[in-house]
């Protein structure tokens, strides 16, 4: 049995990957002798760009539909730097220092379609908000690409993983808190809302879907015997009812009615379907007309989860009204209330004697 696995440094300067030195083609051949023992022969020429090929296919195959985020995110921050290097070349240090140069790398901006070079500004790093969110997204970084190792690692297509097991993420990376509309907020948001734009605001408040959920959802996804809409298609792949309130119903029964089933329920004022891009612009003018800043499209999502949550709502409910196949997330961003609502529900019924 052969492999070719590179070219002799004679002619050209070995760089380790395509061209070997004596020493590195014995280690190459060691590696490949490895994996033929686990009945993998081309594991050892696997580099970062093959493997996040391969878990990207075998991940759409089973229909996650975050894998464009994760795709895009890949292309952006982890082949540049460590898409041609072999996974058996991996080592702890260069996978952590790749993660701490995510942090201090320049920030990218949108380039015009002529530009010569990368739009790029610094970043404050002596600024701790600053530093707390580019860890953030080097932490979720980090997962893309250890999912995508792991993966090869338990599927045999590599035989060692202490290089990215051993990186952990950062710590105390995230928020401590989540902005969401109070009482008076989301009824000045809903009187200012009119038209297409306060459809699509309406929906969500009552749904707390994710806006790529509402712009997916068809006339065939109310279900007006039950008071429900189906999500089809969410961020985790699994689908889901989210029953609805009363105003809710009203407000599917009237965009639903005497339309086709495949017709897009939620659409712009040309009857036009949501895009990511379309919203921004009606959605600030809606925002000023309401006297309301620091909102984004998003954040009607905590403000349905966070309005449960302090009416009683048990974890498990509002997880699975949210679409997550826990309460994590529930209890990282919304517990507090939780607990809020518990010692309010204490104090009110709870034997006392005060005179």
């Amino acid at each position: 049995m052969q492999a070719k696995l590179g070219l002799a440094d004679d002619k050209l300067p070995h760089d380790g990957k395509s061209i070997l030195s004596h020493e590195q083609a014995k280690d190459a051949a060691r590696a490949w002798v490895k994996a033929l023992r686990i009945g993998n022969e081309t594991s050892p020429l696997l580099t970062v760009n093959e493997v996040l090929d391969l878990y990207f296919e075998a991940r759409a195959a089973e229909g996650m539909k975050s894998v464009a985020d994760a795709k895009s995110r890949a292309a952006l921050h982890i082949r540049p730097k460590l898409g041609k290097i072999r996974v058996q070349e991996l080592t702890v240090n260069k996978v952590r220092l790749w993660r701490d140069g995510l942090v201090s790398a320049r920030k990218m901006r949108r380039s015009g379609r002529f530009a010569e070079k990368p739009n790029s500004v610094s970043v404050d790093l002596s600024d701790p908000d600053v530093v707390r969110r580019r860890r953030d997204t080097a932490n979720r970084t980090l997962t893309i690409l250890k999912a995508a190792l792991n993966w090869a690692y338990h599927n045999q297509l590599i035989s060692e993983d202490t290089a990215w097991r051993l990186v952990k993420p950062y710590r105390a990376t995230t928020s401590a808190r989540v902005r969401f509309l109070n009482a008076d907020e989301q009824k000045a948001l809903l009187k200012a809302s009119t038209g297409a734009i306060g459809n699509l605001v309406a929906a969500a408040l009552v749904t707390g879907a994710r806006f790529g959920e509402l712009a997916r959802l068809r006339v065939a996804d109310f279900d007006d015997a039950n008071g429900s809409i189906f999500i089809a298609e969410s961020k985790s792949g699994k689908s889901r009812h989210i029953p609805l309130p009363p105003g809710g119903v009203t407000l599917f029964r009237k965009l639903a009615t005497d339309r086709p089933p495949e017709a897009p329920l939620l659409t712009q004022e040309n009857g036009v379907e949501w895009r990511r891009a379309t919203y921004h612009r009606d959605f600030k003018a809606l925002l000023d007309k309401a006297h309301l800043e620091d909102v984004t499209l998003h954040e009607l999502r905590h403000t349905y989860a966070s309005t449960m949550v302090r009416g009683g709502a048990p974890l498990m409910v509002v997880a699975q009204a949210l679409g997550h196949s826990d309460t994590r997330m529930v209890e990282k961003h919304y517990a507090h209330l939780a607990q809020s609502y518990v010692s309010d529900t204490i104090r009110r019924l709870a034997p006392d004697i005060a005179a």
